[in-house]
């Protein structure tokens, strides 16, 4: 499919509207089932927009994202919420753009502390259509407001120079005429980040931790150690994980935390290679859920980076895997 767009996104649109806009979807072919197709034709989802945009305008596009909150049974979406901080979600949103859509992305500029600019373009064909960017701007400010960003306000520019506020105090305004906002870009800013917020990670059991081979030298204590990391990694295995930050969680130095890694006969990349590829295995247990789904959850950069390195360490595609392993599985093993 040359032209696509992610599952997800079509599954998010149809879930919402059946909640706040039902009549819409009365004789529309737009059901999908997100978690077994990952892709559906970049058409689809532009005509399903149009038509929202037609018959109910602006604010429901932009109230579509709030239906995230409430639609965790797609494994993309409850990676989305998990995110400890405003980089994390624009980390995972750029990979999600990668496995997401073939053309149309979303440039961001964030200043590293409570304010982000927006802006869409196409790396190839026409650019996004003003349905799209009303979607993609609802769904960026609820993954904020999800992962805890207080006091978030929105602002979006007319098409004659001035600028209009579109979210405030956690309600969308829409001009008296909406076709006049110009929706290929935006700015994001809010005061800090709740504590406790939603999506924050939980913790991990140590039988959902995975096997590591450590020299038979390695002392017990730098064992445990190694485990706590792993086990740091999981709590959110889908963002792309930084040693300085994780060395911070962690409680030591940069330099300390390559010591010990080193000590225990590993690198960073090698810990990281070996959560990724733990987390797509289990998750090919799930038959249900697609390849592309699982190697953007178990936090690869892209699809050709998540065959390439499975083929490494398992030595067999993640098809390949998953038909061998799902044959053997009885339902209670596959959850």
């Amino acid at each position: 499919m040359s032209d696509f767009a992610k599952a997800s996104l079509v599954g998010l649109i149809s879930h919402q509207l059946q909640k706040t806009n039902p009549e819409v979807l009365k004789g529309t072919a737009t059901s999908v089932d997100a978690v077994r197709n990952a892709r559906v034709p970049a058409k689809k989802k532009r005509d399903f927009l149009d038509l929202i945009w037609r018959k109910t305008g602006a604010h429901t596009l932009l109230s579509i994202g709030q239906g995230i909150r409430d639609i965790g049974y797609d494994p993309v979406w409850h990676e989305a919420v998990r995110a400890e901080s405003p980089d994390v979600v624009f980390e995972k949103w750029r990979r999600f753009e990668k496995f997401g859509h073939s053309r149309n992305r979303l440039r961001i500029t964030y200043n590293g502390k409570d304010q982000a600019t927006f802006e869409r373009y196409a790396v190839r064909g026409d650019m996004p259509t003003t349905p799209e960017n009303l979607l993609i701007c609802g769904l960026v400010i609820a993954l904020l407001e999800i992962n805890g960003c207080k006091g978030l306000y929105c602002d979006m520019p007319l098409t004659d120079g001035t600028i209009h506020r579109i979210r405030n105090n956690a309600q969308f305004l829409i001009p008296s005429n909406a076709d006049l906002l110009d929706t290929t870009g935006w700015s994001i800013k809010w005061h800090g980040i709740s504590d406790g917020n939603s999506g924050k990670s939980v913790p991990v059991t140590e039988q959902q931790l995975p096997a590591i081979n450590l020299p038979s030298t390695c002392k017990q204590t730098l064992k445990n150690w190694v485990l706590s990391v792993v086990g740091l990694m999981m709590q959110d295995v889908s963002r792309q994980w930084k040693i300085d930050r994780l060395a911070a969680l962690a409680g030591v130095s940069k330099r300390s935390f390559q010591r010990r890694l080193h000590d225990a006969g590993l690198s960073f990349s090698h810990l990281v290679r070996l959560v990724r590829v733990h987390e797509a295995c289990r998750l090919l247990r799930q038959p249900d859920i697609s390849i592309t789904t699982i190697g953007y959850c178990a936090g690869f950069s892209d699809s050709a980076h998540f065959s390439r390195d499975f083929r490494a360490s398992v030595g067999m595609a993640p098809s390949q895997y998953r038909n061998t392993m799902v044959a053997d599985l009885t339902p209670s093993d596959r959850q």
